[in-house]
């Protein structure tokens, strides 16, 4: 490890920056082939709603597991900015008539909970300074590619709602950003060895979001009961 832990941070955070600017995802290729229509959209806010569900308990759960500094600032601002977008979700759901989250089933629809199963084991398993930079990559690359995604919608010419354009085009929090890199700074000294760890629990979180964009796409991944093998017969 380096003997000054503020470059260390930095260059940790850049490789995680890089891997949010060259991402893409499942829903965004079939934009590309202007394939996307008011099914996926549906699937994507119903795959939202569930993942807010399940960020805000995550988030109050790292709060109770690091109640004091920076990253209890942080995580008590990104369960509020969630909380705030709740409503503007809530139109979105209403303006396509889309069903809600519960009926969601994980034995069908397993790619729709990749997300939640991710934050949810980072919620009890990560440091602070893990999360931190894995939540900062989450909430950049999401409004990246929610960004793009209506930008792409909209030069081919698909309608979109107007709920959906207002409640998807809203950039990632600056100043929760800012505070998430200063607690992954911190995490550098304070955490010995995590380097290896951050940059894991971020690309498991990264690969949860892959499977949030894969539901919306509709594809689906092998059900838990269909890949288990099956016991052999004496």
């Amino acid at each position: 490890m380096d003997a000054d832990p503020v470059p260390f941070a930095e260059r940790l955070l850049a490789e995680q920056e890089k891997t949010v600017r060259q991402r893409g995802n499942a829903l965004l290729r079939l934009a590309h082939d202007g394939r996307v229509g008011r099914m996926h959209l549906c699937r994507m806010v119903q795959a939202d709603q569930l993942c807010l569900e399940s960020e805000t308990v995550a988030y109050a759960i790292l709060l109770a597991r690091f109640p004091t500094g920076p990253a209890a600032d942080l995580f008590v601002g990104l369960n509020a900015a969630l909380c705030s977008l709740k409503p503007s979700l809530d139109r979105c759901a209403k303006a396509l008539n889309s069903s809600p989250a519960s009926a969601l089933d994980p034995s069908v629809d397993s790619n729709a909970f990749a997300f939640p199963q991710a934050v949810s084991w980072m919620c009890l398993h990560a440091g602070p300074a893990a999360a931190a930079l894995a939540l900062r990559s989450d909430f950049a690359a999401y409004a990246r590619e929610s960004g793009e995604l209506l930008q792409t919608l909209s030069s081919s010419g698909i309608e979109v709602p107007e709920e959906i354009r207002d409640h998807y085009s809203s950039p990632a929090p600056a100043k929760l950003l800012d505070l998430a890199a200063a607690v992954v700074q911190e995490g550098t000294v304070r955490e010995c060895g995590m380097a290896g760890r951050a940059g894991s629990v971020a690309d498991t979180l990264l690969a949860g979001l892959d499977g949030f964009w894969r539901f919306a796409a509709g594809e689906r991944a092998p059900s838990v009961v269909a890949a288990a093998p099956r016991s052999r017969q004496g």
